[in-house]
């Protein structure tokens, strides 16, 4: 039974008696009322990381059209937000953890998208200044979902993991969908202001939300439910399924030196994003090369297909490997990803002669829904290993997985300049998954360390 407060003073009154409010419930306490505040409020932020992620591929063409770029140039535009945000989550993790925490690391990394977005608005038209910029806002990206994971750990029992995080990763998916979707009319519209061209205004527009959660996330998110008199939910998993309350944990840098697993869940976990920037980043750009769509068309099924079939699978891909695995759901999930990534490869091959725009967008959506079960991974990260090291872990990992998604556009625009196909960029994607796949069946469902 799920503990729900009777009154509005709720968070005050268990604060008042942790230890005898937890006595007084038939079952134990999965979530406070507040778990689920500050789960909305990280929702709204993951939100923003992802929309700014997301506000280029859908308007690549625009850009190579206004500048007279190549796909490589565009591709590096997008690579520094990638190439930043992975090598920031490390570094965020530990801040998060050791100095900082997630309040305030979570409220300076959205300042920092908000701000540099606006850079990147009036200076997208030079390439160093875009770069430098789109940089910035990939680190700031960084400081969002790493430190949230290990935060809501606390916020939430194990039994409920799969479920916030995916929750969680619902707004991401929705930002995804949102920035692909918008852009190209912000950016195509005819308003324009403080002198800038309609394009620069568009995505001038597009920071508003950022600055808007920078000033509210301080005031709503809690780094633990000690800070306000509440017990931590975090609990540990022995291997033989005893739950016991986490104390004297190794730390993170023992366990990187003695344990295999952090480095198997980063493996897994770039299998998935690997997968889905070789698919996505260019997806929109192969409807309209090979089908003859409209760039808003195509933009419009690009944030349909690769992001609102994933805010329906993600709460239930969690909620189901609460209930029937962890390491069966995850393993299914990444083995289907390869199968419909050959699909794709298949696709391309045999041409828009044979193949019907609707089979194309058909399997997009199957595909999306399954590559973006990657949610899957997160809960491991405090459930293999202590909820202290949860932080760092998930930035390693994080980091691994980013760097392979960073080469993404960048390797995939090459060989679309020199191929003048999209073969090679599915078969790539199909790749990461497998390789994923594989790593995925070592994984442990109790504490490892």
């Amino acid at each position: 039974m799920m503990y729900v407060a009777k009154t509005n003073l709720a968070d005050s009154a268990e604060a008042a008696s942790p230890d005898t409010t937890e006595k007084s419930v038939s079952a134990p306490v999965t979530a406070y009322r507040r778990s689920w505040i500050i789960l909305a409020v990280a929702w709204a932020v993951y939100f923003i990381d992802l929309f700014m992620r997301y506000n280029i591929p859908t308007v690549m063409p625009l850009l190579r059209q206004e500048h007279g770029w190549n796909a490589a140039t565009v591709g590096w535009i997008d690579s520094a937000f990638l190439i930043a945000y992975a090598v920031s989550q490390l570094p965020w993790g530990y801040i998060s953890e050791r100095w900082l925490g997630a309040r305030w690391t979570v409220t300076l990394g959205t300042a920092m998208i908000a701000l540099a977005s606006i850079v990147f608005a009036f200076h997208e038209d030079s390439i160093a200044l875009a770069i430098t910029a789109r940089a910035v806002i990939g680190i700031g990206a960084a400081a969002v979902w790493v430190p949230l994971n290990p935060v809501l750990a606390r916020w939430f029992a194990p039994s409920l993991r799969g479920t916030q995080t995916g929750l969680l990763a619902m707004g991401g998916a929705l930002g995804t969908g949102s920035g692909g979707a918008v852009m190209p009319f912000l950016l195509t519209g005819s308003t324009m202001a403080f002198g800038l061209t309609a394009m620069q205004t568009g995505f001038l527009y597009s920071a508003i939300p950022g600055l808007i959660m920078m000033l509210i996330v301080p005031f709503v998110i809690r780094n633990r439910p000690e800070a306000v008199g509440l017990k931590s939910l975090d609990r540990v998993v022995t291997a033989k399924g005893a739950k016991v309350e986490a104390h004297d944990e190794p730390k993170f840098g023992h366990i990187m030196r003695t344990s295999k697993y952090p480095y198997l869940l980063a493996v897994v976990y770039a299998g998935y994003q690997g997968c889905k920037y070789f698919v996505w980043t260019w997806f929109a750009s192969y409807l309209v090369a090979e089908y003859g769509l409209k760039l808003s068309s195509a933009g419009l099924l690009w944030a349909f297909v690769a992001a609102f079939p994933a805010a329906i699978c993600q709460p239930l891909s969690g909620l189901i490997s609460d209930k029937v695995g962890r390491v069966r759901a995850l393993s299914v999930s990444l083995l289907v990803t390869v199968a419909l990534s050959g699909c794709f490869i298949l696709f391309a091959m045999l041409g828009k002669a044979i193949v019907p725009v609707w089979a194309i967008l058909v399997t997009a959506v199957v595909f999306s829904v399954f590559v973006n079960m990657w949610v899957l991974v997160w809960p491991f990260t405090t459930i293999m290993f202590p909820t202290s090291a949860g932080g760092p872990i998930g930035g390693f990992m994080n980091t691994f997985a980013a760097l392979v998604g960073s080469l993404a556009p960048v390797v995939s625009g090459y060989f679309i300049d020199a191929t003048h196909s999209y073969t090679s960029v599915f078969v790539a994607g199909a790749c990461c998954a497998a390789i994923g796949w594989y790593a995925s069946r070592s994984l442990k469902e109790h504490r490892v360390v």
